[in-house]
């Protein structure tokens, strides 16, 4: 086994993309390649495929402490943590990915390898082990810390959250949430992290297309199906599993 977990977040209230996002995972990765596979999900009773071990977080608590009540029971030393809006839409490098492995266990000061590059535009970022593919990421930037698909030491990721504010991940003044916030958090932990480009194209006005662990980033955009951005990549799968994007909305 390959001591990497997928960690999955995601809320009932978002089960009419749970098929799409779960075959995609089904036909883009190779079955074997996880040790374990884990949803955090709300105790709703809605069904969930086979295979995931589900972890059921508490609603009345803030999204730190859903968070917290999961990874606590996540045994493997990596993860790659996303949510259900994550779609997958083209197969996952592993060969890449198990290399990224490698970093890390040679790395030990080494927290995160994330997998597309994003942020802030024209900032230098230098080549990390002198390798063309990986460069440095400051913890003093400006989204330093995101949800953004990685490869995560995982107790270090459980780290972020324990020291972290008890914020949700998202908010109207997002300055005030928890994604933002922990920016703060891992200056005062000393995180590092690196992220990976392969010259993949600009998507959008803030990230790069990831060919490491291709996916749309994200589907959904304030409940909104995204398909300003993913038009190719999504229309075809809400064709293919009946989804009506006009009923969330188009954003």
């Amino acid at each position: 086994m390959n001591n990497i977990a997928l960690v999955i977040n995601t809320i009932s209230k978002n089960k009419d993309i749970w098929d799409m996002f779960f075959d995609q995972i089904d036909k883009h990765l190779s079955d074997s390649f996880f040790s374990n596979k884990y949803v955090f999900v709300d105790d709703s009773g809605d069904p969930l495929p086979d295979g995931y071990k589900v972890i059921n977080y508490d609603t009345s608590k803030k999204y730190r402490d859903q968070f917290l009540s999961g990874i606590e029971h996540v045994e493997e030393e990596y993860c790659i943590y996303i949510s259900e809006d994550y779609i997958l839409y083209e197969d996952v490098r592993e060969d890449i990915i198990l290399d990224y492995k490698e970093v890390l266990d040679t790395v030990p000061s080494l927290s995160f390898i994330r997998f597309s590059k994003g942020g802030i535009v024209n900032l230098y970022y230098p080549k990390f082990l002198c390798r063309d593919d990986l460069f440095e990421l400051h913890n003093s930037i400006p989204y330093f810390y995101t949800n953004q698909a990685a490869l995560w030491r995982t107790r270090d990721l459980e780290k972020i959250h324990q020291h972290g504010p008890n914020l949700h991940i998202a908010n109207k003044d997002y300055e005030n949430s928890f994604e933002w916030r922990a920016t703060q958090t891992c200056q005062e932990l000393d995180i590092k992290g690196v992220f990976c480009y392969h010259d993949e194209p600009k998507r959008g006005e803030y990230h790069h297309d990831c060919s490491v662990f291709p996916h749309v980033a994200t589907a959904l955009v304030k409940g909104k199906w995204n398909l300003k951005e993913y038009t190719e990549e999504l229309t075809p799968l809400l064709e293919k599993y009946s989804i009506d994007p006009n009923i969330r909305g188009i954003h």
